[in-house]
Parts: C-alpha cells; structure tokens; sequence
C-alpha cells in the first residue's frame, strides 16, 4: 500500500484536516467487512494518532448526530434514520476521470483546499490488500496513515523553509493604540438574527439625567429590548449546537427528499401546537405568544404592525381563552402593549414564536411556520391553510 494523491471538484463540504474517509466506486464487500468487524478499532486507533475516521455509512449513527439528523429534517422517520449512506457517495466529485474509473477501496486524508480553483486534494491509500492479513490489518494500516501524514508534512515544512525571507520595515508596522475600541462592544455578527424596530422604539439613555426621571414605560421598554436580545442569543446557540454542518450535511442530503415536505399543522382543543408529518412534534410557547400566533394564523395576508391596534378586540378574545383564569385589567394591560406600535411587545413575542419552532427544526423549514416580514409591510405566516386543522 502507497500513499498517492486524488483532486475532488466542488465538494459539497470543506473537510477538517484531521478528517479520514473511506472510500469506494462500487462495493467491495471484503474490505467492508474488515471495516465493520474492526470499526470501533479503527475510531480509537485513529483517534490516538488525532484523527477522525467517517465511515459514510455509520456516518448518521455517530453520537450526537441523529438528534442533528432530526433537527434538520424532522420528517424522517426512525427506519429511514438508518439507512446507509454509500461509500462511493464522495466519487462523483473526483476530478480525473480516469482516477475515479480505476479507483480502488481507499483511505483519504489531508484534505487541502484551493480556494482559487475550489479543489480539494487529499493524500489517499489504497486498501485492496487490506484483507490479506486481517490481524495486522490496523496495526499496518495506522504504520502507513502516520508515515503519509508524516512525509506531507515534511515537504511542507521544507517548502517553507525554502522561500526567501522578506524583512518587514519596522516604521511601517501597525500598533494596538493605548485608546480603547468604544466601537468593539457594538459590533454583531453579520449570521446573527435580528429584528427591525422603528426608530420610534429606540431608548435614548442619557446617563446625566436623573433616573428617576425615566417613565415605567421607558423602563418596561428597556426590559422588553432587553428579553428581546436574551432570546436571541439563546436561539443562536440552540442552532450552533444542533445544525449539521460538514460531511454530516452532506451525508443526509445523499438520501433525503430534495423537495422537503412541509408538515401539516393540528391545533387541539386545549390549543396545543402539534405537526404531525414531522413526528409529530409539539410546538411550545407560551399564551401571549400563542395568542398571536393564533391572530396571525387568521390572516394569510398579514398584519401591518402600525395597524395592530385595530385588533385589540380579537386579540384580547382569543388571550382570554388561553388564559381563562387571569382577570379582565391584567389581561387588557397586556394586549395594549402588545399592540402599541412604538412599543416593542409584539416583537419580543415574535421572537419567541421564532425560537419555539427553531429550536425543533431548521430554519429553512421553520421559515414557513413562523412570522416573518418586512418592516413597514405585513407580517405574516407563509404556511398554505389547507395545511392547518383545528381539532374541536
């Protein structure tokens, strides 16, 4: 076994330098045998030398991965979680075809990156004698993985030691200034999800005057922003820790559906959210936020948020269904803030609309069930009505 080196096109994922695949066009039943009777031998001996072995076709059963599997597609049933994704799923991607029409049972590794020409190169061994000697299959394995690795990087090094060295003028050197960044603390992710507010919303603090000049409502207001941001952020980090990303993206999009079913929506008696299609998940939010949801749910077409006062009526109807037991003042106070358009209740709550449905699924499914829009336009929900049935 040599170690040589194949260019893959367009790879529908950027691997991790510690990454080693297996790979195949067709399927050799041998060297698939050896790898699942030795797979969990193969995992801990690469993990000692820092590498993470992806066998594609255990790919979805790895810890962790399946609760990302459902986030991102939550119609997939349980029989349909295991599924094996092929071993030839990354050779369409080979650039040479005569490499990819020869190509023999392989282990590639090093995955490199060429931005300009978007390549991936990697260091590949091929294991069609694998088999021979199945009690030192690993151990042999691991000798000539190392010594790959080891030799590539040498030449790396050497390359780097080769190029002539350019000495920077120190004038020309840029310096940290003594002054701090007072802008640093106010920059945002550009990933980041966020909300238009009218100016009209915006709390000037002016730290001279007297707080106890500041109004309840100024001070609601603050709060109300305030929660606004909180739930964001821990919106933000529910996706990082569930969205797929890397091989595994690519691994579930090899079997599911490329036209992504949306599920239908059940409303049950006592106002529970269910979606049936996507194993029946429940959708949990709170009543204020239910309650306008349930508002948005009765216009397809949207609600203008400066118009939001005319629907005071009906939105305090349907919150005092859901909360049967508050009394009337309490209620009423809580619907005018929600439908005061210089306030910012409404989308507080839309945000937490967001977040109960984003922390189920992913968002380019969840876009459909949520409220969404432009500021100054509608707000609405873009899920088809025929999809939704109220259970009486």
């Amino acid at each position: 076994m040599t170690a040589n080196e194949i260019t893959f096109k367009e790879l529908p994922f950027m691997p991790e330098s510690n990454q080693v695949f297996y790979i195949e066009n067709g399927y050799n039943k041998e060297v698939n045998d050896f790898i699942r009777s030795r797979y969990a031998d193969l995992k801990s001996m690469f993990e000692c030398i820092g590498m993470d072995f992806c066998y594609l076709p255990y790919m979805l059963r790895e810890h962790d991965v399946e609760a990302k599997v459902r986030y991102y597609a939550p119609y997939l049933s349980s029989e349909q979680l295991v599924q094996q994704v092929q071993s030839n799923a990354l050779v369409p991607y080979i650039c040479n075809a005569e490499v990819k029409a020869t190509l023999k049972p392989s282990l590639i590794f090093e995955g490199r990156h060429d931005g300009y020409l978007g390549e991936v190169r990697f260091l590949a061994i091929a294991l069609d004698d694998l088999v021979d000697d199945k009690t030192k299959g690993v151990d042999q394995l691991m000798e000539l993985v190392s010594s790959a690795r080891n030799a590539f990087h040498q030449v790396q090094l050497e390359d780097i030691l080769c190029e002539p060295l350019v000495y920077e003028d120190c004038s020309a050197r840029c310096y940290v200034s003594a002054e701090p960044n007072r802008e640093k603390g106010r920059q945002h992710s550009s990933n980041s999800i966020s909300f238009s507010f009218s100016d009209s919303t915006a709390i000037c603090c002016d730290m001279a005057e007297d707080a106890a000049q500041e109004t309840q409502d100024e001070l609601d207001e603050k709060q109300s922003l305030a929660e606004t941001d909180r739930i964001l952020r821990e919106l933000r980090r529910t996706v990082q820790r569930l969205r797929l990303e890397g091989v595994s993206l690519m691994a579930i999009h090899e079997f599911i559906d490329k036209q992504e079913p949306l599920s239908r929506m059940t409303i049950t008696p006592d106002y529970r959210i269910f979606l049936p299609d996507y194993n029946n998940i429940e959708i949990e939010m709170g009543a204020l936020p239910k309650a306008i949801y349930f508002l948005y749910l009765r216009y397809p077409k949207g609600i203008i948020s400066k118009y939001m006062p005319d629907y005071f009526g009906e939105l305090l109807n349907i919150y005092k269904q859901l909360r049967p037991n508050t009394d009337d003042a309490r209620l009423n106070l809580t619907i005018t803030k929600v439908v005061n358009p210089l306030g910012n209740a409404l989308n507080e709550n839309i945000a937490r609309i967001r977040k109960a449905f984003v922390e189920k699924f992913d968002e380019h499914l969840a876009n459909k069930y949520i409220i969404t829009g432009e500021r100054g336009l509608q707000y609405s929900i873009a899920l088809d009505r025929n999809l939704i049935s109220w259970e009486e």
